[in-house]
């Protein structure tokens, strides 16, 4: 987990535990593993970005190989066809200018 230390002198290096505590969820509009697949060749440059964006906002600190061979290295991914919202309030975008 070399990738995930922080570069700061009271550095820590995250456990895989630690790492997995929390995922993101992405809402992407495939059917099955084939339609993923495809969906992640296509995408995994930006996607990668978004992940790493979220450990370091510096790319600078961010690993040179971000292919998607090492994506998969480093995530795992799960296909979930249905998504139930079962809250009671309305979907808000909380990044919304509005």
């Amino acid at each position: 987990m070399d990738h995930r230390r922080d570069p700061s002198p009271a550095s820590h290096t995250f456990t895989l535990a630690e790492v997995n505590q929390e995922h993101t969820v992405y809402l992407v509009e495939v059917e099955d593993e084939d339609e993923l697949a495809e969906w992640l060749a296509r995408h995994h440059a930006e996607l990668f970005e978004q992940e790493l964006n979220g450990w370091y906002t510096d790319p600078a600190l961010w690993p040179r190989d971000r292919s998607l061979e090492k994506l998969q290295e480093w995530c795992s991914f799960e296909l979930h066809t249905v998504v139930v919202d079962a809250g009671e309030s309305p979907l808000q975008d909380d990044e919304s200018e509005d």
